[in-house]
């Protein structure tokens, strides 16, 4: 079903957030649907690992914050058969069929603008979300709010790190040149994996797991397509603006499926952590 934002009583579709849907990634661009699909390929493994490691409820009340295409709202739903799925983005438009599913709430809801009454969930999931925001850390804040006493934060970003280390130099480019690209466009961070940690922390949860999986392009495994339709989605966004880095792009994008290459492109990083519970130490 869809609902107003149960806070601001803001109907579903009002208020997207303009920096993030004007960018390269944005919900309305030719193929965003595709690239998320394929984040999901790629992620879901990981996600529902990191989630099983962490303990969920099988009663747990869920929220999936930037629900992208909707596979974890699905397995958060699968994980707690007695509880129930809140699945939010600034704009539902590749999850809306989850209105169909009887304990799945999706609900257009601009993380940074919009709230949820204290205490709403036992466990908050968000995957991609942070490394978009300007503010990460004040989401962190909302979020613990809106958990209960011992509620679970699961939350996931990339790190693009490897990047600097390549050997090959056209790879390193056009990965230098997407990290710019959101950079500029909707004021992503793609290093910001490696402070969620810090940023977890510092926000007063208290640690309860983290893990770091590389992920390598070239090698015929998920990664490849993922990277395969954002770098054409990116060369088709600075095609407009700058065809010489559409060019750079372009030469990182022919790189993939070339039998000789492989490279480690990223680090996935996922960190769980509770909420603390009053009165309760150690």
């Amino acid at each position: 079903m869809t609902r107003p934002d149960p806070t601001t009583g803001r109907p579903p579709g009002s208020e997207a957030a303009p920096d993030y849907e004007a960018g390269a990634f944005g919900h309305h661009r030719t193929g965003e649907q595709g690239r998320l699909r394929a984040l999901e390929d790629l992620w879901d493994p990981l996600t529902e690992h990191c989630l099983g490691q962490a303990g969920v409820p099988t009663t747990a009340r869920c929220l999936e914050v930037g629900a992208g295409a909707g596979s974890v709202a699905r397995m958060l739903a699968r994980a707690c058969p007695s509880g129930d799925v809140t699945a939010t983005d600034i704009d539902t438009r590749f999850f809306e069929e989850l209105t169909a599913e009887e304990r799945i709430t999706v609900l257009r809801h601009d993380v940074t603008r919009d709230g949820f009454p204290a205490g709403s969930f036992e466990v908050i999931h968000a995957r991609m979300v942070l490394c978009h925001l300007a503010d990460p850390a004040q989401v962190l804040a909302a979020m613990a709010q809106w958990l209960t006493p011992g509620g679970l934060l699961l939350v996931e970003d990339l790190d693009l790190g490897p990047a600097d280390a390549t050997p090959h130099p056209v790879m390193r480019q056009g990965l230098h040149v997407a990290e710019q690209t959101l950079g500029a466009s909707q004021g992503s961070d793609l290093r910001l994996g490696r402070r969620l940690q810090t940023l977890v922390t510092d926000g007063g949860f208290v640690m309860g797991g983290m893990r770091v999986q590389p992920v390598l392009i070239g090698d015929g495994g998920p990664a490849d397509e993922f990277w395969r339709l954002s770098f054409a989605q990116l060369r088709d966004f600075q095609a407009r603006n700058s065809p010489a880095l559409a060019a750079e792009l372009d030469a990182a994008l022919s790189l993939i499926d070339r039998p000789d290459f492989t490279d480690l492109g990223m680090n996935a990083i996922s960190v769980w952590a509770r909420k603390p519970v009053a009165g309760l130490t150690g």
